[in-house]
């Protein structure tokens, strides 16, 4: 890379999962005083799913309201937007978590073989990518705070994105408005409760009425 870095793109990616509960970190309090810390009530989360440059100038990051290979596959259209911008080719350093491993990713993965080349990292080597440690930094900065809504919890993770610094920044928020309007699953326009008028799948036994007989003498 440093001997054509004008033709070459190092990048080391990864997911991490941030919770509007506040990240707990360092803190300073009285001796003999337990700490307390406000908290959300309901928890929630989302995902980034993102990737940064070895030698700062690029960072892509994608924030959604799951983790999944779908998710992946997103963040890889959107390097590969960026590959185009900068006509580079891209070493993308992963781990073997399954959203990587999966055949929908590998499927995306092999598709970009022209310009996107794979290093896959050793299991349980965390220590091996530097993207682990920008985490770190992200929750300790942009989660160490409670959030007033969802909303505001969201746009602090997008803020936090971008102090992290980098010369070309792709930072995408796509969080669906369901989940910021407080609902766990899309919803299904179905009103909520037992349908009227619906039957078990299957058939259940007969209710019989048990007798408390007395016992023989």
């Amino acid at each position: 890379m440093a001997a054509a870095p004008e033709r070459y793109e190092l990048h080391f990616q990864d997911e991490t999962h941030l919770e509007t509960n506040p990240y707990l970190c360092r803190t300073w309090h009285r001796r003999g005083h337990q700490p307390t810390l406000p908290a959300a009530g309901t928890n929630r989360r989302v995902t980034v799913c993102g990737s940064v440059e070895a030698l700062g100038r690029g960072r892509v990051e994608l924030v959604r309201a799951a983790g999944d290979s779908a998710g992946f596959v997103r963040y890889l259209e959107l390097l590969e937007a960026h590959q185009q911008a900068t006509g580079r080719e891209i070493y993308l350093v992963l781990d073997n978590g399954s959203a990587h491993t999966s055949a929908l990713s590998l499927q995306a993965l092999a598709a970009r073989r022209d310009w996107l080349h794979v290093i896959w990292l050793a299991k349980y080597s965390p220590h091996l990518n530097p993207k682990e440690r920008e985490w770190r930094r992200l929750k300790r900065d942009a989660r160490a705070h409670l959030a007033t809504d969802l909303r505001a919890f969201v746009d602090g993770i997008v803020d936090g994105l971008h102090q992290l610094g980098g010369v070309c920044r792709t930072i995408v928020d796509e969080v669906p408005q369901w989940f910021l309007d407080g609902h766990r699953k899309p919803p299904t326009g179905r009103r909520s409760g037992r349908p009227v008028g619906a039957k078990d799948s299957y058939k259940r036994a007969p209710y019989r009425l048990k007798k408390n007989l007395a016992a023989d003498t």
